[in-house]
C-alpha cells in the first residue's frame, strides 16, 4: 500500500501523505463495514504496528523541523518576518472566538483554545512544493509565502507544546512535575543552541572531517547516524516525564537544529527523507486511516461540524491577509490566504497530542484528520488555478 500510493497520487498531483491516509481510511472503512456485519472486530491489538507508527510519528515531526529553511527566513528580512508574525497573531485572534462559539453550540466535547491552535497551523511542506512547482521560489511573492508558512509552523508547534505542558501540570497537581516539565522544556531549547554552536565550531575548526557527513557514497553513513543520534537524544530528554507534547517538540527541534546547522546539505536531507517518507512515516499515516473511529464521526452533529470548522479556518486564514495587504489586489490577497489554509502535518500532530491529553475526544480527532485531508487537497489546487488566472489577467 505504501509503495502504490505515491505512484497513483503523484500522477493526479495530490500529496502522497494524503493518499496514504485515504488508503488507510478506505481499508479502515472496509474493516468497519465487515465488523458491523459480523459483529466481531477485524483488527486486533497489533503492538508491533502501533510501535512502528509511533516511531513514524516522531520521525514525521523530525522531518517537519528539517523542512524549516532558516537561511530563507534570514533572507526574507524584518518586513516579511513581521508580516508573518502579524498574520499568525491575527489568525489566532479571529479563530478563537469562532471556535468558542462552535463549542457552545455543539455537544461535542473539546478544548476551544487547543482546537484553535490546531486550526491555525500551516503545512510548510505543501507550501514549499506548490511554490517550487509554480516556479515562485526566487520571486518576492514566493519568499513571502514561505516565510509566512515557516513562522506559522514554528509558532503553532511551540504554542501547542506550551499549552499541553500547562494542561499536564494542572492535571498532575504536583509541584515537582511542574518544575521538571519546565526544566525539560528549557533543556530542549538549550540543547538546540548547544548543537548549533558545537556544529558551527566544528565546521570552522575541522572542515574536512565535517565534509564526510555529506558524502553521497559514505559507506558508514556518518551524516545519517549523527542525525539519528541528535533526534533520539532530543526525544530521550523530552520523554523523561512521559509527555507526548514534549516528545513531539523534541523531535521537531532536532530537525530544526540539523536544518539550521547543515543549511546546504541536500544529500543528507535526501537520505533522511528516504528513511522517513520511504518507510516509517507511511506506516503512521496508513495506521491513522486504519484505526480511524468511524462510529465517532458518522453522526449528524459531527458531520455538520466539518463545513462549520472549514469556514472558520477559511475566514481566519484569509481575513488577516486582507487586513494586512490593504492596497494590493483583493484577488492576490485571497490567493495567499487560500494556500495557508492547509495544515496537514501539524494538524494531525495536534490531533494526536490533544487526544492523548483528553483535550479533544475521538470525534474531534477524526474531524481534524478529515479537515487536514480536505485542505491538503483543495488549497494547493485552488491556489494554482487562482494564481494562473491572475497571471493571465496581468499579461493581457
Amino acid at each position: 500500500m505504501a509503495f502504490i500510493t505515491p505512484l497513483i497520487f503523484n500522477r493526479i498531483r495530490v500529496p502522497s501523505v494524503v493518499g496514504e491516509i485515504l488508503f488507510g481510511l478506505a481499508a479502515g472503512a472496509g474493516f468497519y463495514i465487515i465488523s458491523r456485519y459480523t459483529g466481531e472486530p477485524i483488527l486486533g491489538d497489533n503492538s508491533s504496528v502501533s510501535f512502528l507508527a509511533h516511531i513514524g510519528f516522531i520521525f514525521l515531526m523530525f522531518l517537519s523541523g528539517l523542512e524549516l529553511d532558516f537561511a530563507r527566513l534570514e533572507r526574507g528580512g524584518k518586513e516579511k518576518i513581521w508580516l508573518a508574525v502579524s498574520s499568525y497573531v491575527l489568525c489566532l485572534i479571529m479563530v478563537y472566538p469562532m471556535v468558542l462559539l462552535v463549542s457552545e453550540w455543539t455537544t461535542v466535547s473539546f478544548d476551544p483554545l487547543f482546537v484553535s491552535l490546531i486550526l491555525s497551523t500551516t503545512a510548510i511542506a505543501v507550501v514549499l512544493s506548490v511554490v517550487r512547482e509554480m516556479r515562485l521560489s526566487r520571486s518576492d511573492y514566493g519568499q513571502t509565502l514561505i516565510v509566512v508558512a515557516l513562522v506559522a509552523d514554528v509558532a503553532a508547534m511551540l504554542l501547542m507544546t506550551i499549552y499541553a505542558i500547562m494542561v499536564d501540570v494542572q492535571a498532575s497537581d504536583d509541584l515537582y512535575f511542574a518544575l521538571l516539565a519546565i526544566l525539560i522544556f528549557a533543556a530542549i531549547l538549550l540543547f538546540f543552541l548547544i548543537i548549533f554552536r558545537i556544529g558551527s565550531w566544528s565546521m570552522w575548526r575541522f572542515p574536512d572531517t565535517v565534509k564526510r557527513f555529506f558524502h553521497y557514497d559514505d559507506p558508514n553513513e556518518l551524516g545519517v547516524r549523527a542525525s539519528l543520534t541528535i533526534v533520539f537524544t532530543f526525544v530521550a530528554i523530552s520523554s523523561v516525564i512521559g509527555s507526548e507534547a514534549l516528545t513531539v517538540l523534541g523531535a521537531f527541534m532536532a530537525g530544526a537544529a540539523i536544518s539550521m546547522l547543515f543549511q546546504n546539505s541536500k544529500i543528507l536531507e535526501q537520505k533522511l527523507y528516504g528513511i522517513g517518507y520511504g518507510f516509517l512515516v507511511p506506516i503512521f499515516f496508513i495506521n491513522i486511516g486504519i484505526t480511524f473511529d468511524f462510529d465517532a464521526v458518522l453522526n449528524a452533529e459531527a458531520l455538520m461540524l466539518i463545513p462549520v470548522l472549514f469556514m472558520v479556518v477559511v475566514v481566519a486564514k484569509i481575513l488577516p491577509f486582507i487586513l494586512l495587504f490593504r492596497g494590493r489586489r483583493s484577488k492576490s490577497v485571497i490567493t495567499t490566504g487560500v494556500l495557508m489554509t492547509g495544515g496537514l502535518t501539524l494538524m494531525i500532530a495536534g490531533a494526536e497530542i490533544g487526544r492523548g491529553l483528553e483535550l479533544i475526544d475521538e470525534t474531534v480527532r477524526g474531524l481534524m484528520i478529515l479537515l487536514a485531508v480536505i485542505f491538503a487537497v483543495i488549497s494547493p489546487t485552488l491556489f494554482k488555478n487562482m494564481f494562473q488566472r491572475l497571471d493571465e489577467e496581468e499579461t493581457q
